[in-house]
Formats: structure tokens, sequence, C-alpha cells
């Protein structure tokens, strides 16, 4: 199986580590201007809302190839409705991956929540290639929060975390999330359209040249993610 599967990384550590990352109480990160967002260059980017209904493709809009490991998840991704959708009908995570030519410093996606509780949640990570895998980057995002950190030694370190100053809809609304990275620095874009600053060591500490976007659930009644536009670089 996977690197990621293997170990129950990040908020797909399963009900009880979903709880411990949920309940933490890391610091809130400084509100910067947006116009601070370093300015990367996506180099993969496919917009869900464009693809037929059925079965996800191999590749992605610029011809990479996607990875997708499944983690207590009874089938892969599929496009609905204008949407890649994970099936997740009880609690697990998915990961869907894409390998860049160099460091992700870009991570982002517009996506939106359906009916359910604030377990729900999508995780952007940037996880290196080795066993077993690390990441500097692990921005996870739910109908109510954000909460940033970094993956080592088989679990999320958390760095900051903060209330959106509205709860995104859990209608289906579209809403966009992403992070930036320079050097040892991240901004968070977060779906109240504020962004945060944070500064932590750890960011430059290892290179993750693996862009992935999580589908996670935590109970039977958390919200479903939908993906409509998933980009990297």
């Amino acid at each position: 199986m996977s690197r990621r599967a293997a170990l129950g990384l990040g908020v797909g550590l399963g009900a009880a580590g979903g709880v411990a990352l949920l309940a933490g109480c890391g610091s809130p990160a400084p509100t910067t201007d947006p116009a601070a967002l370093p300015d990367v260059r996506n180099t993969v980017s496919t917009v869900w809302s464009n693809r037929p209904d059925g079965p996800m493709p191999a590749v992605g809009d610029e011809g990479t190839p996607f990875t997708v490991v499944l983690t207590g998840a009874p089938q892969r991704p599929t496009v609905a409705d204008g949407a890649l959708v994970g099936n997740l009908p009880r609690p697990g995570a998915i990961y869907v991956g894409q390998q860049l030519a160099a460091p992700v410093r870009r991570l982002g996606a517009r996506f939106g929540f359906g009916t359910g509780d604030a377990g729900g949640a999508l995780a952007l990570v940037a996880f290196t290639d080795e066993q077993p895998p690390r990441a500097n980057l692990h921005l996870s995002l739910t109908s109510d929060r954000w909460i940033l950190g970094v993956v080592a030694d088989g679990g999320v370190d958390e760095v900051a975390r903060d209330f959106y100053a509205t709860p995104v809809p859990t209608d289906g609304t579209p809403v966009q999330g992403e992070v930036r990275l320079a050097g040892t620095t991240a901004f968070v874009a977060v779906p109240d359209g504020s962004v945060r600053r944070v500064d932590d060591p750890r960011f430059g500490a290892v290179a993750g040249s693996i862009a992935t976007w999580e589908f996670f659930k935590l109970t039977p009644d958390s919200s479903d993610v939908r993906m409509y536009a998933t980009w990297a670089g």
C-alpha cells in the first residue's frame, strides 16, 4: 500500500487522531495583506467542474498523472455534478496526489462542503517522496476553521490554527483555500477571504514535491467535500 495509508498521517489518523487534531490549541496567525502572497506559478491544474460525470481520470488537465490512496474508503473518487467527490460513507480519508518536478510552493483548491458537521475536511499536503514520508506543509480546511502544520515522525505537528470570520456554507457553495510558501514562511489564504502569515523553520526543513489533496471524514455525519478545481506549483 502507500506511503500515507501505512502511517495514517494527517487528519486521516482515524477518529481518535482526527478528534485530537480538530481539538488542538495552535496559536492563531496574524492577518496580512493579500498583496503579500508570493508570486508562484501553477504547474499542475485541473478544473473538475469541466469534467463529465464518471470515473476519476488518470491525469490532470496538464497531463500529469494522479495517484490515489484509500484509507478506510470503499472506492476511488469519481466526478459527479461538476466536482470530484470522495464517496466516503463513513470515517476515512482519500489522498489524491500529483508528483511535481520541483518542491511544492503553492497548493490550493476551489471546493465546497455538503450538509454535515465540521468533522469533514479538505487537507492540502506537500509530501516528500521517501519512506516514511514527511511533509513541510499540511493545511486542513474544515467548514469553520483552518489548521496548519507539518508531517513528521508519523503524525501531524500543528503550528497554527484559527476559526474563519464566517463559517463556510454546507450547501456545496464553492469557496477557495490555498497555501503558498516562501522559505520558512507560509501564507495561508482561507475561505473567509483573509490571508494569514505563519513563520516556522519546519516549513523549510524538507522539500515536499508531491502535491496532495485529501478528502477526510471524521464521523458518518461529517460534511462531504466536493472539489471543483485543484492546482499546485
